[in-house]
């Protein structure tokens, strides 16, 4: 027992030293968790605005250049098309995620001339096309919205080696044919479309066809 005097002694010293020095220092700052999923805030970025994916209202923009006789020369804003239309029809444009369709519509609104231009970057292969013709067709063309209102009435392959679809619209009193194609590594899908009230096609069957005929690639 006595051997272990002086240790005990020397232990007892220690802690009274330790504790005297302990009794003037700060106290330890509290430590606030990050919570999950939530970084620091010197490494959190800006928040990206991301575009809008819906559709934008048609917009009127200026008129092409009107060329003597009446007509006026559209060049598309990609260069992909060039057709020449009646001066006095009126041009809008629209668009949406992957699309933009330019139109012109006569004044009296009983006929029109409209080119869809889809890419999302995916290659149109086989069969593709023509499926994808009539889904923009039962979309955009459909008077209920729905395909049992369009019936195609003729598809055939044309010279330049697009696709042609006749169609009218069973509850919408209208017809049309619409052209397509692909460019740009079969990514580009183009469809040209003329269509015409029932009522007034005699008037205005030959200067859609005009149009049609007027199609090049600047």
């Amino acid at each position: 027992m006595k051997r272990f005097f002086p240790l005990f002694l020397l232990m007892l010293l220690l802690l009274v030293v330790s504790l005297a020095c302990s009794a003037g220092a700060a106290p330890a700052p509290a430590v606030t968790p990050i919570q999950p999923n939530q970084q620091p805030q010197q490494n959190q970025q800006p928040q990206q605005n991301l575009p809008d994916p819906s559709p934008v209202p048609p917009t009127a923009t200026e008129p092409p250049a009107v060329d003597s006789g009446g007509l006026k020369t559209f060049t598309d804003k990609n260069n992909l098309y060039q057709i020449q239309v009646p001066s006095d029809w009126v041009y809008k444009q629209s668009s949406g995620e992957n699309y933009y369709i330019d139109q012109f519509k006569s004044p009296d609104e009983k006929a029109l001339v409209e080119n869809i231009v889809y890419d999302d970057g995916t290659t149109f292969n086989g069969g593709q096309k023509g499926k994808f013709a009539l889904q923009l067709i039962y979309q955009f063309y459909s008077a209920t919205g729905s395909n049992k209102d369009i019936t195609i009435t003729g598809d055939q392959l044309q010279d330049d080696g697009s696709e042609r679809l006749t169609w009218y619209s069973e509850s919408g009193g209208y017809s049309g044919a619409s052209y397509f194609e692909t460019r740009e590594g079969r990514t580009t899908f183009l469809m040209f479309t003329i269509e015409w009230l029932d009522d007034y096609k005699d008037l205005y069957f030959d200067t859609l066809n005009q149009i049609v005929e007027s199609y090049a690639i600047p």
